[in-house]
């Protein structure tokens, strides 16, 4: 048995999210024994980045990707489908021409969704239905996820497993952790950068951000406003990043939904990797977030803070246990060996 993992998003050309996703579940499935090719879009540079991974890639070209992705995935995976292989797509677009293929020559599908992908979706759009109904199993990375699937088709009868996320077995920092908190997140207008600045701010705290995006010099001007401590990273490499969830306090992500409801956080990756390292964390009541909170604090309505909010964040930082207990949790929810035992059992 065969495994492709079929994604837009893979290094070096994209860094977290569904690019960190991919990364870790080839390791997880080639430490399980199993032979895996992943298949992603091309960026520059990957060659030499490929060449370090203990799996193939291999490099999917074209143009106009957001429209014809579907059609330039199918038209390089074809000739690696057949009975025995086991096709794992990160999102439902990238599956849309290719399923019926899959089922057809012999293959088996799993559909896995992130986020936005289905979170801002209209009721009863047909692409989606149609793809997840030549799928063996759709897998959600949250409970939220699997929720919003159903509600864009009320009808969906294909299988519905929630997919832990494959996170290697990371090592936290040996060393005292910092006074500032940390917040991990593309610089757009719904990952809630302000908020994070404004809630370090109104508990004396340091912020560093890691990150970047067009919102960057909206939120350096309300640093200056506020008079606030925070420091901007810029993008950071995975293990950069990681080395600086090691030195934090504690992990923030406070996202928000569209004005219309839509395209709301679909699970917070960034908060299962400061668990995963020991760093306690504070998330919103948004989409999937409150799943990756744990034994951290959720913040209903984090544009008004109340004494409470300040006092439970205040609370989990003077907390010696909390990193501890941050990671024994995540350790219990997610993994590689989860991952791939999931997979295992909804692609016998």
């Amino acid at each position: 048995m065969s495994w492709l993992i079929v994604t837009d998003d893979f290094p070096p050309g994209f860094v977290g999210g569904i690019s960190t996703w991919a990364t870790d579940l080839g390791h997880a499935l080639v430490a399980a024994g199993e032979t895996v090719t992943v298949m992603a879009r091309r960026t520059e540079g990957a060659e030499e980045a490929d060449a370090m991974l203990p799996f193939p890639v291999v490099r999917v070209r074209g143009r106009s990707w957001a429209r014809w992705q579907a059609v330039w995935t199918a038209g390089y995976a074809l000739g690696r489908i057949g009975p025995g292989v086991r096709v794992v797509a990160a999102t439902w677009r990238l599956a849309r021409v290719l399923a019926p293929f899959i089922r057809l020559r012999g293959a088996r599908l799993a559909v896995v969704s992130h986020g936005s992908d289905v979170t801002r979706l209209a009721v009863g759009d047909t692409g989606f239905a149609k793809t997840i109904e030549q799928a063996q199993v759709f897998l959600p990375v949250s409970q939220y996820l699997a929720d919003q699937a159903r509600r864009v088709d009320p009808r969906l009868s294909t299988a519905v497993a929630q997919l832990p996320m494959p996170l290697p077995d990371l090592v936290p920092s040996s060393a005292p952790s910092g006074e500032h908190l940390i917040c991990l997140a593309r610089l757009t207008s719904l990952k809630g950068v302000d908020r994070a600045i404004r809630l370090a701010h109104a508990l004396g705290r340091p912020l560093h951000v890691v990150g970047d995006g067009a919102y960057r010099a909206d939120l350096e001007m309300l640093t200056q406003q506020l008079d606030a401590e925070v420091v901007f990273f810029g993008s950071l490499t995975r293990e950069e990043s990681l080395e600086h969830l090691r030195q934090a306090s504690a992990c923030l992500l406070l996202p928000r939904p569209d004005q219309d409801g839509t395209g709301a956080e679909g699970l917070g990756l960034c908060l299962l990797e400061a668990a995963a390292v020991g760093v306690p964390v504070v998330g919103a009541r948004t989409g999937g977030v409150p799943e990756a909170v744990g034994p951290g604090v959720i913040l209903d309505d984090p544009d008004r803070f109340t004494p409470e909010d300040l006092q439970a964040v205040d609370a989990l930082l003077a907390d010696a246990t909390a990193g501890e207990t941050a990671r024994a949790w995540v350790r219990e929810q997610h993994g590689a060996e989860l991952a791939v035992a999931t997979l295992r059992r909804v692609l016998p």
